[in-house]
């Protein structure tokens, strides 16, 4: 018999000259991995192929018998291995990890430094059609969504698992027509993790219920994997177009699917609180900001939503002195004295009458509440209203603006306050210019 098909390269997304590293255990799931990876490299349809063992500290001399079991048959095979050990158990001590956690923790760094160093394609792992089951079991009982409970994918970024078509059966009965034999892990055996007490007790039950038990949720897998990311499709077609009034209008089911997707292109520690959170966004007024997981934000924006993390309490505030250019975050601000004013002008420079400030003036972050008079109007209006009617995106509004002690003089991109305009008797003329920098570009209004 055998465990790889045609169907599995393409669900694999394996070429014929991939380089492949099979983390090689000893086990009878990543033996069985080896040999029919070794087959598909003898006719030609994979490149280069490398084993790769880790030991992981725990189990002694019995790990070491394992490592000399994996350099025997690669050696038999023809295949290279690599190998490298480290220390789980302090590794778990150090990070507070459970030793599960901290053993995948070093295993997985080394086979990704290892396949930078070899410049192989993908990693092969032997899990297989009953650890799919277990693993959507696990997810749902602890609490996990829809995607949660599409288990393992063949193909998940650089991982490949050609496995998940066999069952557990199917492994060992190759292994027996081989006359191979394999390695058992004693920790498997324990019942402290919970895939262990999983895979010895529930599974055990749900078998003698129904033999095909892990073939049938694993299917089940398959089928919501396939809705899933045909739901996802739909979902992406509106986020796409940026649109928040777009995504607003999206039934439930898609506009959360959409929320998702925007926080996994910002970050993959998010909750089920920050999807809620970032979906009621889509549809409140702009300048609204939902705080999320991992020191971000997600903020309203005109028809934009945007996600970053989250800004600094501190504002920035600096006096613009004559003559002498001021470096911000966001740009160079300068102040230099004109002979005349050269009306209209560019929406990041203006023309001030320099008799009419009020005491010095100061670069600063806008004010929760202030008003000020926008040139040519009569009454005061808020800055967050201005910027809002005047369509100014996030970005424009961290920019700070020139201010003196009687409030807003100048807004960046927008327009300046009516009490210091030109005027027919002004005697001495400011010229006031903002050039922006890498960290201010973005949307602004016109």
């Amino acid at each position: 018999m055998l465990l790889l098909t045609e169907r599995t390269l393409t669900a694999c997304g394996l070429r014929a000259r991939a380089g492949v590293i099979c983390a090689f255990s000893g086990g009878p799931d990543s033996t069985a991995l080896l040999l029919e990876l070794k087959r598909l490299r003898d006719v030609g349809s994979i490149g280069p192929l490398y084993a790769a063992h880790f030991e992981h500290g725990i189990r002694g001399e019995e790990s070491r018998e394992d490592l000399a079991f994996c350099r025997k048959l690669c050696l038999k095979l023809g295949v290279p291995l690599f190998s490298e050990s480290g220390d789980v158990p302090a590794c778990a001590a150090q990070d507070g990890l459970s030793l599960e956690t901290a053993a995948r923790k070093l295993r997985y760094g080394f086979l990704r430094r290892l396949k930078a160093a070899l410049g192989a394609d993908c990693i092969a792992l032997g899990h297989h059609r009953d650890d799919q089951a277990e693993t959507v079991l696990l997810h749902l009982i602890r609490g996990s969504g829809v995607r949660g409970l599409t288990g393992m994918a063949y193909r998940s970024g650089d991982l490949i698992r050609p496995l998940l078509g066999a069952g557990r059966a199917d492994i060992l009965s190759y292994l027996g027509e081989r006359g191979q034999s394999y390695r058992l892990d004693s920790t498997n055996l324990l019942p402290d993790a919970s895939r262990n007490r999983l895979r010895q007790q529930a599974m055990s039950d749900l078998t003698a219920i129904n033999p095909q038990a892990s073939a049938h949720i694993a299917a089940f897998a398959d089928r919501l994997r396939a809705e899933d990311e045909f739901l996802d499709g739909l979902a992406r077609e509106t986020v796409t177009q940026g649109s928040r009034r777009a995504l607003a209008a999206l039934p439930p089911v898609l506009r959360e699917r959409a929320a998702m997707l925007l926080l996994r292109q910002a970050t993959e520690d998010f909750t089920e609180a920050d999807v809620d959170r970032l979906s009621a966004l889509f549809s409140q007024p702009s300048g609204r900001v939902a705080t999320l997981r991992g020191n971000l934000i997600a903020r309203a924006d005109g028809d934009r939503v945007l996600i970053g993390p989250a800004e600094a309490a501190k504002s920035f505030c600096r006096e613009l002195p004559l003559d002498e250019p001021v470096a911000t975050p966001w740009g160079v601000y300068r102040a230099e004295r004109a002979a005349e004013a050269r009306i209209p002008c560019e929406s990041f420079e203006a023309y001030l009458d320099y008799d009419r400030f009020r005491g010095r003036l100061m670069l600063r972050q806008a004010r929760a509440g202030e008003r000020f008079v926008p040139l040519g109007m009569r009454g005061s209006k808020l800055l967050s209203d201005y910027y809002i009617d005047r369509k100014m995106g996030h970005d424009a509004r961290r920019v700070p603006i020139l201010a003196d002690e009687a409030g807003p003089v100048f807004v960046p991109g927008g327009t300046v306050a009516d009490r210091v305009k030109i005027r027919r008797e002004t005697e001495r003329i400011i010229h006031i210019i903002f050039e922006k920098g890498e960290a201010s570009h973005g949307e602004v209004g016109n």
